[in-house]
């Protein structure tokens, strides 16, 4: 209570208050969202988007900052999906983190997210194979499409700014850095940077060290 009264005197009432009734909403929310998932310690910051949750596993301890976006798309353009989105237990996003699922996603316990982050198993039209998209089709209006599933272990780190795009799959313990783009197979217990992701240190177990790839 002294604490209470004291941000009273320094902030004045004016703007306490409101703050206080912010912070008890977004405790309801993650409260609400927690149990909806089955999900317990589930707490985003502000402004979430947080769509097809019965279509979601979430496990203990989730974590999320300012404008998370995650979505499991089950109509789009009048088409019925069945997406299956898991994230498992302890996983940590930052802010403006974008993940879109219409297929498949995995992400595995103890994942850490930087900020700026977008993953998806899906593209907005067909550009290889049969039934390709045309180009005077507006894009928002093109059938939402997902070549292949993605798969992120568990203990990842993956960096500020950071494009994991349909089929990628991260190994256990991989680390990727800033503002790379994930396309295919990262393996475990590497170091992968660049657009597209190339691996430059791996874990020794031996030397306990992560060593540089010639």
């Amino acid at each position: 209570m002294s604490r209470l009264l004291g941000l009273a005197r320094e902030d004045g009432w004016a703007q306490l208050l409101p703050r206080m009734a912010r912070a008890a909403a977004h405790r309801f929310r993650d409260s609400f969202t927690a149990r909806k998932l089955r999900a317990p310690g589930f707490r985003v910051r502000c402004n979430p988007h947080l769509s097809g949750l019965s279509h979601m596993r979430i496990g203990r301890n989730f974590s999320a900052g300012d404008s998370l976006w995650l979505e499991a798309v089950v109509d789009y353009a009048g088409e019925r999906l069945s997406p299956v989105l898991t994230i498992g237990d302890d996983v940590s996003l930052s802010d403006n983190v974008h993940i879109t699922c219409i297929s498949n996603i995995t992400i595995g316990s103890g994942t850490l997210i930087g900020s700026r982050v977008i993953v998806t198993d899906n593209s907005h039209g067909v550009y290889r194979g049969e039934g390709q998209s045309a180009p005077d089709t507006v894009p928002a209006q093109r059938k939402l499409h997902s070549p292949a599933a993605v798969v992120i272990g568990r203990n990842v780190w993956i960096g500020d700014g950071v494009a994991v795009l349909p089929g990628a799959t991260i190994g256990d313990g991989a680390i990727i850095g800033a503002n790379s783009v994930v396309t295919g197979t990262v393996p475990a217990g590497v170091i992968a940077v660049g657009s597209p992701t190339r691996i430059v240190r791996r874990w020794n177990e031996e030397t306990g060290a992560w060593e540089p790839v010639v």
